[in-house]
């Protein structure tokens, strides 16, 4: 993925009245470590209730989807839950993030765990239609896990199952991981941890806009809230300006007004009859899904 893109993305966004910030670019080294902690916190249950469903789940995938299997992860962050799902009918895994150093990072540690593994890490916008490798096995399984699904803004989530598909092929699947409406006060307190773990994961975007455009912002200068919409049942994140500033993208100057919102994160939550809509309205069948306990979170496996 070029630079370029990112340019392009910052300057659309910042020439609206309401500025929003794409989450996909919270990704870098540094904020991929941020969200590392943030899983562990005792607020965020997403991780936890995701990661028990998937040992729960583990061999009943691995038997529907067949032998001589590649993994494809969107947004492949840690790799912590691949690991669960991997077995010896994987041979390939091929993961796709937007953070070059820690998809190589990853990697690299993953495959000390799995040395037959072969892994084609792919640097790229993974919101897109990707093209693969075309040295992999034609028996594809994607994983779009940690209620990503719930992070695009303007329905744009449809578009990323389409563009999911298509870079899949026919015959494939899909794992989905989906937060489900609950306790208000819940979903506030996952992303509000007490470490303010979040706050810094959002508030590091001024630092990756200072290193790839050149904004020269100041952390300091800002703050992070988070809200719940009850008509759009979503978490909605926010970096604030605590003052009124001025600062330049590709020589263009923009002003913050103080108290002046960035949004820099939407998560968007789902009932399960409202994904399978979402998910058929894509062109994918809705082959099972799978909830905890207490009916928090689910996990759907979709098929093209």
């Amino acid at each position: 993925m070029k630079e370029i893109s990112f340019l392009k993305e910052f300057l659309l966004s910042f020439s609206k009245k309401n500025k929003i910030i794409p989450s996909k670019f919270h990704y870098d080294l540094r904020g991929s470590k941020y969200f590392q902690k943030i899983a562990k916190t005792k607020e965020y249950y997403l991780t936890r209730v995701e990661k028990k469903i998937l040992k729960k789940i583990s061999k009943k995938i691995n038997s529907i989807v067949g032998n001589n299997l590649t993994f494809v992860e969107f947004g492949s962050g840690s790799t912590d839950k691949i690991r669960i799902l991997l077995s010896n009918q994987v041979k390939f895994y091929v993961p796709l993030d937007i953070s070059l150093d820690f998809i190589n990072q990853s990697s690299r540690k993953l495959l000390r765990s799995f040395p037959k593994l072969k892994i084609l890490p792919t640097y790229c916008d993974y919101t897109k239609y990707i093209k693969l490798p075309t040295n992999i096995s034609r028996s594809k399984i994607g994983f779009f896990l940690g209620s990503s699904i719930g992070n695009f803004y303007n329905k744009e989530e449809k578009k990323f199952l389409k563009n999911a598909k298509k870079t899949l092929g026919k015959n494939s699947f899909l794992l989905v991981g989906v937060d489900l409406i609950k306790n208000t006060q819940i979903l506030k307190e996952a992303y509000n941890d007490k470490e303010n773990f979040t706050a810094r994961f959002n508030l590091n975007l001024i630092n990756i806009m200072n290193k790839k455009i050149k904004t020269k912002l100041k952390v300091k200068d800002f703050k992070y809230i988070a809200t719940f919409n009850k008509k759009k049942s979503s978490i909605e994140n926010f970096i604030v300006s605590k003052k009124n500033q001025t600062f330049f993208i590709n020589k263009k100057k923009f002003h913050l007004k103080k108290n002046e919102k960035i949004q820099t994160e939407i998560s968007n939550k789902f009932t399960v009859s409202k994904f399978i809509k979402l998910a058929k309205s894509a062109g994918w069948y809705v082959k099972k899904h799978w909830k905890d306990a207490k009916r928090y979170y689910a996990v759907f496996l979709l098929e093209a």
